[in-house]
């Protein structure tokens, strides 16, 4: 039998107006889904260590929670705004950046714009110097990523090249 240390969890008010299994097996973020399940072993009585070691967490982690769940209530407990890299260009400049690479497209005699093409444009236009990985991370949120065979060389002629398929030897 294992012995746990641990308070009680002390009165927490507002804590029994939520279900916090449901709200567990509905939430799809898997960060507010851990934090709901531990609200619901300290709504059955766990004790706080109790209901972290349930959950796999840190005693310091719940107690975290604890707190901003009784500051801010059941909003304490989602996640907040600022997580992970911010897009190097607005969603207001995406729109003008999609519409830019298009006719910097037009504008090439023969073969498909580069990404380094790209990260020129996004210097001189936008002021960012981004890494060439963030400029198709880029290209792909302005729905313009594509996949494309070799490119036509601006000299190429391509009546020529149909009359040599058309004549030379099929094995």
């Amino acid at each position: 039998m294992v012995f746990m240390r641990g308070r009680k969890a002390g009165a927490i008010k507002d804590l029994e107006e939520y279900d916090f299994d449901k709200l567990s097996k509905t939430q799809g973020n898997s960060r507010e889904r851990k934090r709901y399940l531990a609200f619901a072993h300290i709504r059955d009585g766990k004790t706080f260590t109790e209901a972290a070691a349930a959950i796999r967490i840190k005693l310091r982690t719940l107690m975290n929670w604890v707190k901003r769940f009784k500051k801010q209530g059941i909003d304490g407990l989602t996640d907040r705004a600022g997580r992970g890299a911010k897009p190097c260009l607005s969603p207001k400049d995406r729109a003008a950046f999609k519409q830019s690479v298009l006719e910097l497209q037009q504008k090439r005699a023969g073969g498909r714009i580069r990404g380094s093409d790209v990260l020129a444009l996004m210097k001189e236009k936008y002021n960012v110097e981004p890494t060439l990985s963030t400029v198709y991370n880029t290209l792909k949120r302005a729905d313009l990523v594509w996949i494309t065979g070799r490119s036509i060389h601006p000299k190429a002629d391509i009546e020529a090249q149909e009359n040599f398929k058309k004549n030379s030897e099929k094995k």
